[in-house]
Order: C-alpha cells, then structure tokens, then sequence
C-alpha cells in the first residue's frame, strides 16, 4: 500500500506548501518541463543547451522519493560551457526547494534532500545571461516504476 501511495504522489499534483531553503524566492515565470528524468543510485547524464531557451534555461521534472540527490556540472561526467546555476522546485513551480551557483568555479552542483514523495523539476539556468551547452550529471534514490509493482496490473485493469 506504501507504494502505491509513492505511485500516486508521482503521477498527481501535491498541493503541499513547500517552505525554501535559499530565502523562500518565488520562480518566475511558473515553469514548463521541457523534459524528464530518472535519478538512479550511479549517475546519469543528459546533454543539452539553454541557447535560444524561453528565459534562457531548461527544465527536467522527476519523480522523486525520500532520500539525496546531486545534480552536478563538477563530477559524474558533468559539464557545463558557461557560468551556470542549478535550482530544484515543486512541479507545480512555486519557491525554489534549493539553488546553487558557482560550486566549482563557475560550475553548479546541487546536493538536495528529498523529505515528501512527488513530482519535482530541476532547472539548468545561467548566471545573468549566460547561456551554452552542457552535460548534466544527477543521482538519487531509485522510484518505483509502476512495471515493478505486481499491483499495477490490477490497478491498470480497473481503467479497461
């Protein structure tokens, strides 16, 4: 039942009010996800660019879990060609969760603590308007994908 109530929180909104650890700052403008990702125990990399990007900056959302997740220009195969910054938020946008900027040089990593189940969206960002290319490098604990749960066959059923 646990993890149902995981799956749930993963494939639907929380409305839960999420306090900042950077100051309570409100995004701007309320975000799109331009893409997904799936944290994993080792890292993974996405390659991207925010160049010609609304706002200059790109987002990917994730489904997340209690539990550490670091999201790095600095290891793991991360890289980014310009001053770049990295932020977490809910998915429904509202104060950023963490933010970091000019870890390793002009480099971001960001290292967050994931306390409630749900949607989240990372957003690669630059410092004023620096822009370019980069490789994103991200870990954290595994969610459960609904083709790992022996329930999801019946909940599936139920929907036919």
């Amino acid at each position: 039942m646990k993890l149902l109530a995981i799956l749930g929180l993963c494939f639907v909104a929380s409305a839960v009010a999420f306090a900042g650890d950077d100051g309570g700052r409100i995004c701007e403008p309320c975000l799109n996800v331009d893409a997904t990702i799936v944290p994993m125990e080792t890292y993974q990399t996405v390659a991207g660019s925010t160049v010609g990007q609304p706002n200059s900056e790109y987002t990917y959302g994730f489904c997340a879990v209690p539990g550490s997740y670091r999201f790095t220009f600095c290891e793991g195969g991360g890289s980014a060609t310009y001053d770049s910054g990295l932020s977490v938020q809910p998915e429904n946008c509202g104060t950023y969760l963490a933010c970091n900027d000019d870890f390793c040089g002009l480099q971001s990593q960001l290292d967050w603590y994931c306390s409630v189940a749900g949607n989240y969206t990372i957003v690669v960002d630059g410092y004023s308007t620096a822009t370019g290319s980069y490789v994103l490098a991200y870990r954290g604990p595994s969610a459960p994908s609904p083709a790992e749960t022996t329930a999801w066959g019946t909940i599936k059923a139920l929907f036919r």
